[in-house]
């Protein structure tokens, strides 16, 4: 298979619409964040299952989705007021935020986390959560075209599973970037993993938890959604 390779810092102003093209006829894609590079592509169950193979992944772990920008994923999953000032205040930015899945949505399938709930007769119960993990990075500057592309992409980190993820795209470990037959470079990016936080219960309850600590803390988290929180023992 013959990769193809563009330099995000050479795409004109209003060149999106090329960009989109070839990542449209692309099977997979090695694209940059602000965190670390990924891999994906459409939503599509066959850039699922792309990624799934690239990566030697487990097929039942949930793949997140990265929109372009803010508008576009508060529109494209309807949220509601809460919802909405909370990513409206982090995003764009380096998080993964866990928001509930849309009764609606069939692609991609929901993850799922558990949110503790007292139960009918008392105690504690965990209660399952179907969720869809999203994020919106701060593009960088030589990647500014992929904050105007007209669709969302279906992502995981361009490494492995279990290795560690590459801050650019000669970090990348060449069997996996064999398998992209787009490869967008932007240079180095942070290399930092976005900060995954939980907010399934922050439109009902106000709450939320971090489940993987990145480069936002929880005082940060706090200082700008202005609610009860917590952070994972396992973070």
């Amino acid at each position: 298979m013959s990769t193809r390779r563009i330099d995000l810092g050479g795409v004109p102003a209003g060149g999106a619409a090329d960009l989109a093209g070839a990542i449209a006829a692309a099977r997979l894609v090695c694209f940059p964040t602000d965190t670390v590079y990924g891999i994906g592509g459409l939503l599509s169950p066959s850039v699922r299952d792309a990624i799934v193979a690239a990566k030697a992944r487990d097929t039942q772990k949930p793949v997140q989705v990265i929109c372009p920008s803010v508008p576009f994923l508060i529109s494209w999953l309807a949220l509601g007021p809460a919802l909405r000032e909370a990513v409206e205040r982090l995003l764009p930015g380096a998080y993964t935020l866990l928001l509930p899945h849309p009764p609606g949505l069939a692609f991609p399938p929901p993850g799922e986390v558990s949110q503790r709930r007292l139960g009918m007769f008392g105690g504690v119960v965990n209660k399952p959560v179907r969720t869809i993990g999203v994020r919106v990075p701060a593009w960088p500057q030589p990647a500014q075209a992929m904050g105007e592309l007209p669709f969302a992409l279906l992502a995981s980190s361009a490494n492995p599973s279990g290795g560690e993820a590459p801050r650019a795209v000669d970090e990348i470990e060449p069997g996996l970037l064999a398998a992209c037959d787009l490869v967008l470079d932007a240079g180095p990016v942070a290399g930092v993993a976005s900060t995954i936080l939980d907010l399934s219960a922050f439109a009902s309850e106000r709450t939320w938890r971090i489940l993987r600590r990145g480069s936002a803390d929880v005082r940060e988290v706090a200082a700008v959604l202005g609610a009860d929180g917590e952070v994972s023992a396992g973070s």
